[in-house]
């Protein structure tokens, strides 16, 4: 499970966990510093941003192949793109040195060290649990092509023995239309994978003009007028995109817009 929803609001799994520890953390540490006095909270602050900085950075270098042509977009956390590693290492180093340096912060600082790891790993591994679930097999759908000499509908058992992955959009969407080239990139850079579109509710003349609009060339685009895939899965908005593994079973539901950096990272931890 990758991805968290509240409400309107969709989060990488990962980026909400640090946030939820932070939040754990901060509280404990504030409270605990209106009885000793110390400036505990305030280190765990520091020591949050540094790590979230590090992690960031470590997520550019690693997936630089996708930043490199809009290197700023590295700052855009929307996309949860985090290295947990370096992010958990440079905070942890921070919180050590400023607790060897004044020990009187010990106590506030390690009891929100204590509970904000608490939560983060209760969430990653309620998160762990709900991924390692036996995958469940999408119900059949028939996908109409968006292209005039198409004249058969397909389904996704067409695109088995690869992973694949299949985004639902529609062109009034416009978190769909910011990612529409971040799968364009990942598509074309990859032919491992397979990258498959599919339209919801939208008819082919609309889909068309929208891509001759954008100057988008996209393989696998298909419609699915009575968005059963978005119903399958339960998606309460667009866009949302589906993993399936090479037999065509969902692996995981991605809800929300993603980056080139961070599709072609879950496909790696995918494969």
């Amino acid at each position: 499970m990758q991805s968290i929803q509240l409400g309107p609001f969709t989060f990488a799994t990962s980026l909400f966990a640090f946030m939820a520890a932070a939040i754990a953390a901060l509280l404990l540490a504030a409270w605990l510093d209106r009885r000793s006095r110390t400036r505990a909270e305030s280190a765990l602050w520091r020591g949050l941003l540094l790590g979230l900085l590090a992690g960031r950075l470590g997520f550019l270098v690693q997936q630089w192949d996708y930043y490199r042509h809009a290197p700023l977009s590295w700052m855009d956390l929307r996309d949860g793109g985090l290295m947990l590693p370096a992010a958990a290492a440079v905070a942890l180093a921070y919180w050590l040195w400023r607790g060897l340096r004044d020990k009187a912060m010990l106590p506030a600082l390690s009891g929100g060290l204590a509970i904000g790891l608490a939560a983060f790993a209760l969430i990653m591994s309620w998160a762990g649990a709900m991924q390692t679930q036996e995958p469940r097999v999408l119900p059949a759908v028939a996908l109409q092509p968006v292209q005039a000499q198409a004249d058969s509908p397909a389904g996704l058992q067409g695109y088995q023995g690869k992973l694949t992955v299949v985004n639902l959009w529609a062109s009034w969407c416009p978190p769909c239309r910011r990612e529409m080239p971040a799968f364009k990139q990942v598509q074309s850079s990859r032919d491992d994978v397979h990258i498959v579109f599919a339209n919801q509710g939208e008819e082919a003349d609309v889909i068309r003009q929208y891509l001759d609009k954008e100057k988008l060339e996209l393989a696998n685009m298909w419609r699915d007028p009575q968005m059963q895939l978005g119903q399958a899965v339960r998606s309460r908005g667009l866009p949302t995109t589906l993993f399936l593994d090479a037999q065509g079973r969902l692996l995981d539901v991605r809800a929300g817009e993603l980056s080139a950096a961070t599709l072609n990272d879950r496909i790696d931890r995918l494969m």
